[in-house]
């Protein structure tokens, strides 16, 4: 789960030991225009200690905040799903997160 660095939840949910990264990761992304966060660069992003529950499956999922998930677009918190989304997948590469299949598509299936 990853929540746009502004999201109001994310004061909420940092964990002591996780504020000082995530307070200046949001300071650095305060100084970016919208428009460069829309830029396909390298992701960045900072893990905020919380879990959150996956409706689907029930499993604890980390809850991280990253500058390429907007405020201006939608809740400002995405369900991340690396199988299924380029940047998502980036931003998994990159942290080293679990990448899992959610959907079949048996025109992908050799």
């Amino acid at each position: 789960l990853v929540l746009a660095p502004e999201h109001p939840l994310v004061d909420a949910l940092t964990l002591p030991a996780q504020r000082a990264d995530v307070d200046a990761y949001r300071a650095a992304t305060a100084r970016q225009d919208v428009v460069s966060r829309k830029v396909d660069k390298e992701k960045t992003g900072v893990f905020t200690g919380a879990y959150a529950r996956n409706p689907a499956t029930g499993e604890l999922i980390p809850v991280w905040i990253a500058d390429y998930v907007l405020m201006e677009y939608g809740t400002g918190a995405i369900m991340a799903v690396p199988a299924h989304d380029e940047r998502d997948l980036e931003f998994a590469t990159k942290f080293a997160l679990p990448v899992v299949p959610v959907v079949e598509d048996e025109r992908l299936v050799n």
